[in-house]
């Protein structure tokens, strides 16, 4: 008689401590951020079943690091700070210094994207053979995930091409959005809309004159693809220690072509330290969750400055062009913007806010997830603050800005603000960009705009995407009656609304977070899904304080 009420209750308390710890996780989408998931996992966490899907066969190296890519592609984070565990920010340089896989290598330099690709794999296969030895089943599915449900009975299903498998519990790490739709074509011209894992870059003519329409990382991409050894062309150290262009063969020149201009800040060779804690001091001032401003932390950060014997001209910075009043004014003010930055990266102390972002992004992340912001305000930051900030937040090598300016001063290299447009003329085999001061005609077009389509209503998500709108488990980001781009999700746990075993590791965490095209930042977001999935003391602490990223 006292077996019959107490069986039930054990029943309960299995079902409660299956949902609290997950025996089976899928992933979906297995680059960077996946095989974060999957290292994190396997080296910490009691699983015994991980099913991985990823739609390209390749698992590790996703859309930007594969090893197949061009070797101009470089990394933009310095090799010291790369790693699969946020705890240990030089996997990547020991798995270097381990496997011999770059000899002589600068720790603080810039290597190949590919390297990291190669990286990731060796990490995906570590990782297997670790959760062989702990009895950690590893499924890996080369098929493209096309919905995602929780079901009654607290699973969640899975479905593929080729059947659907039930998980405890599922990371959508899927990563990069959508490409933007190819213009139409204009007769014979050049269009190139996707720049990774293309071969058509390198066939263009070595005389052309290229159009790139953004100014993104990307677009540095292209331009150091361009300008390759391979190419015909060099670059060299001058007896002032400036780098100079030798165009050898290469009769190439480039157009940059953007809505604002901007050139991005260059990673500091001697960045400060010690910033984080009188940071924190600072920003503790204007961290009231839904009514700070703007104007309070654009004063707190002058202030670091002034600690920091460094100086922020904030008019300069959300507008370096305001007094260009020609196409030659903008050029040549683009030089000076060059100069200047490369001039910051190499002075201690001259890269204020490159360096101040570098030591207190997850102090920025848990800022904008506590929307310490009130709705306006933060409006604002998006459509008027956030492309400058990314110059600061997402600097370039060094080096990619300093071949930049040898261009440039050789001639070979001119800058348009102000794109309003692009339009085909099939008729003259080419495209008009409409600008600030005119238009320019283009035969040969790259296009590296169309990367990061965060509207999760857009036509161009793909089928799981659309899949989970239909269920209305994936709604844009509001911030009052604004819709903004990236999706809703709880930013404590990275659940999507409604949902108890669905969590979102992707790019659309861009929009209720801060940026996130950050290796490190990945990691520890993923470490945040997983102590929340596992309900570690990680979770319990996170609870009890409003940071949510710090120390973690």
């Amino acid at each position: 008689m006292f077996l019959g009420p107490v069986w039930p209750l054990w029943e309960w308390l299995t079902d409660m401590k299956t949902l609290v710890t997950p025996r089976h996780v899928a992933i979906v989408g297995c680059g960077f951020t996946g095989t974060s998931a999957l290292y994190q996992l396997v080296t910490g966490h009691p699983v015994s079943e991980i099913t991985l899907f990823d739609a390209s066969g390749q698992f590790g190296p996703g859309y930007p690091y594969r090893p197949d890519e061009c070797p101009a592609y470089l990394l933009n984070n310095t090799t010291d700070t790369l790693g699969v565990d946020p705890a240990n920010r030089r996997g990547f340089a020991d798995w270097l210094e381990a496997t011999g896989s770059a000899p002589g290598f600068d720790p603080s330099g810039h290597l190949p994207r590919r390297l990291f690709g190669t990286y990731l794999q060796a990490i995906v296969t570590a990782a297997r053979t670790m959760a062989e030895a702990k009895g950690i089943k590893v499924n890996l599915v080369a098929s493209e995930v096309l919905g995602v449900r929780e079901l009654g009975s607290g699973l969640v299903e899975i479905r593929f091409e080729q059947g659907a498998v039930t998980a405890d519990a599922v990371i959508l790490s899927t990563g990069r959005c959508p490409n933007g739709e190819p213009l139409p074509p204009a007769g014979s011209a050049t269009y190139i809309h996707d720049h990774v894992s293309c071969q058509d870059i390198d066939r263009i003519p070595g005389d052309a004159k290229v159009h790139i329409l953004g100014a993104s990382l990307s677009a540095y991409d292209v331009i150091n693809r361009l300008f390759s050894p391979e190419s015909g062309c060099a670059f060299r150290k001058a007896d002032d220690g400036k780098l100079r262009f030798d165009p050898g063969s290469n009769r190439r020149s480039v157009v940059l072509c953007s809505r604002s201009g901007r050139m991005k800040s260059a990673q500091s060779r001697h960045p400060l330290k010690a910033l984080r804690e009188p940071a924190l001091a600072r920003l503790a001032r204007v961290r009231s969750p839904g009514g700070g401003s703007l104007s309070g932390v654009a004063g707190a950060v002058v202030a670091l400055a002034r600690d920091q014997r460094a100086e922020v001209d904030w008019r300069a910075f959300l507008a370096p062009y305001a007094d260009c009043r020609s196409q030659r004014d903008l050029h040549d003010r683009a030089g000076e913007l060059l100069r200047n930055a490369i001039d910051c990266a190499r002075s201690p102390g001259g890269n204020f806010l490159v360096d101040l972002y570098s030591e207190t992004q997850t102090d920025v992340w848990d800022l904008f997830a506590s929307r310490f912001l009130a709705p306006g305000e933060e409006v604002e930051y998006r459509r008027n603050w956030e492309t400058a900030v990314l110059g600061v937040s997402a600097p370039c090598p060094l080096e990619t800005l300093e071949r930049i300016l040898a261009l440039y001063e050789a001639g070979r290299l001119t800058v348009i603000k102000g794109i309003s447009g692009v339009r085909a003329d099939p008729d003259r085999n080419g495209y008009v960009l409409d600008h600030e001061f005119g238009s320019e005609f283009s035969e040969v077009l790259v296009n590296v705009t169309g990367t990061t389509d965060r509207d999760v209503m857009s036509d161009r998500q793909p089928a799981l995407t659309k899949d989970l709108v239909d269920q209305g488990l994936l709604r844009p980001h509001m911030l009052g009656e604004v819709k903004m781009p990236g999706a809703a999700v709880d930013l404590d746990s990275m659940l999507l609304p409604g949902s108890s075993r669905i969590y979102l590791a992707s790019m659309l965490l861009w929009g209720p977070g801060f940026f996130v095209s950050s290796a490190f930042m990945m990691a520890t977001i993923v470490r945040l899904i997983l102590s929340d999935m596992f309900g570690s003391a990680d979770a319990i602490a996170r609870n009890e304080s409003p940071e949510r990223l710090r120390g973690r």
